[in-house]
């Protein structure tokens, strides 16, 4: 039995699609379903002596929960839902569900206490100290590959986007971007140096399939895609996320990502991915299946 799936549940649409997506993962791994809800702190300066305000943000907090229940059980009535609601700060109650979950997951806009989770700090909370994986659900369930930003090698990243995959029965396309020169310099370069970018990709395209080999070992059924790309990252990612079910990328924790997503790359996956989005940060929760080894046995 894995850790909780935990949801973040505000009333809202986006919110209801995060079940959705949630209560599937929740099947696919055997864990229950956590439906989270971080209900209003009351400003100082408000004042509530017979808890009448208090006592209706819990109705609707109620409310909200079993909408959030209905929806999951109408999807798969096997999978244990279990509903909280704490008085708390968004980012602190989900960083601290975070610490036991196997994903968190959040849709892509809120309302109520979620309205700014993925917008500043709280993003960067959670997806940088976060205890597990963060997934950023969005529309209606999709299918086709799994699309996952390979920068270096990041165990733990791989990890999560094979099992994706294989439990999905998706293929996987691992994409590696760099920043090759303007083809105005390209020849110039070439002349001067004696490698022209073709070289460049090979480089990369050998690099990117050394690191991948131990997966591909370990997960035969998976069809692999290796695409090498120029330019922006967050850009060949989007390209590629077009048809794709889920966009893993990974995160180095302290509000370093591998390059793809904070700052201007941040917006543009969070916000406009077409799919899920599922960050990974480095020691940020493990799956079942650990890292392959290069010596591992069915290696050559």
């Amino acid at each position: 039995m894995s850790g909780p799936v935990v949801v973040g549940v505000d009333g809202s649409t986006p919110a209801l699609d995060a079940v959705r997506w949630a209560v599937g993962e929740a099947g696919r791994r055997g864990a229950p379903l956590r439906l989270v809800h971080a209900e209003l702190v009351l400003p100082h300066d408000l004042q509530d002596p017979d808890g009448r305000i208090r006592a209706a943000l819990r109705e609707q907090a109620a409310r909200w929960l079993r909408e959030a229940a209905d929806v999951a059980r109408s999807i798969d009535p096997d999978v244990p839902v279990e509903p909280r609601v704490e008085v708390a700060e968004p980012a602190s109650l989900l960083l601290a569900e975070s610490e036991g979950a196997s994903a968190v997951v959040v849709g892509s806009r809120g309302l109520g206490g979620f309205t700014a989770l993925l917008l500043g700090s709280t993003a960067i909370a959670l997806t940088s100290r976060g205890g597990c994986p963060v997934v950023v659900a969005r529309g209606e369930q999709r299918t086709g590959p799994v699309v996952v930003g390979v920068h270096d090698d990041h165990p733990l990243l791989l990890a999560h986007a094979f099992e994706q995959a294989a439990a999905r029965g998706a293929g996987l396309v691992a994409v590696h971007a760099w920043h090759a020169p303007p083809e105005a310099f390209a020849d110039a370069m070439a002349d001067a140096l004696g490698v022209d970018v073709a070289d460049h990709d090979a480089a990369h395209g050998g690099k990117l399939a050394g690191i991948l080999a131990p997966w591909r070992d370990k997960y035969p059924d998976v069809r692999l895609e290796l695409v090498i790309a120029h330019g922006n990252p967050a850009r060949a990612l989007l390209d590629r996320a077009r048809d794709a079910s889920l966009l893993v990328v990974g995160c180095h924790g302290r509000g370093a990502l591998t390059g793809l997503l904070f700052g201007s790359t941040s917006h543009a996956l969070l916000h406009h991915a077409p799919c899920p989005v599922l960050v990974v940060r480095e020691g940020g929760g493990a799956v079942a299946t650990g890292a392959p080894r290069a010596d591992a046995p069915g290696r050559s």
